[in-house]
């Protein structure tokens, strides 16, 4: 147990936990809405696919929902059979990702 500035003690045992400190919880929080941010920007298109991510995890499923999108963006402007489904599962896609809310 360390203690901190201002009398806090750290207890790294009780992060996670119901007794974990209100800023570890804050900062999980922020992290989560972080990484929703993220991936909103690759599903409506506001990453263009430059660049990585400094967590190699993340960039993974980053890079996996960039390709499917591409693909989806791609085939919707050809004359096929499925470039209307590709059409619509983008608008949908974006759709949903533009109700999320980030606070």
């Amino acid at each position: 147990m360390a203690l901190q500035p201002g009398g806090y003690t750290d207890r790294p045992e009780d992060d996670n936990t119901a007794r974990a400190h209100p800023a570890f919880n804050r900062g999980k929080i922020n992290g989560i809405l972080e990484t929703l941010a993220i991936l909103r920007n690759v599903i409506v298109g506001t990453d263009n696919g430059s660049g990585t991510n400094n967590n190699e995890e993340l960039e993974k499923i980053r890079r996996a929902i960039f390709l499917m999108r591409s693909t989806l963006d791609h085939a919707q402007d050809k004359s096929t059979y499925l470039s209307k489904q590709c059409k619509e599962a983008l608008e949908q896609a974006t759709e949903i990702a533009n109700t999320l809310r980030f606070q």
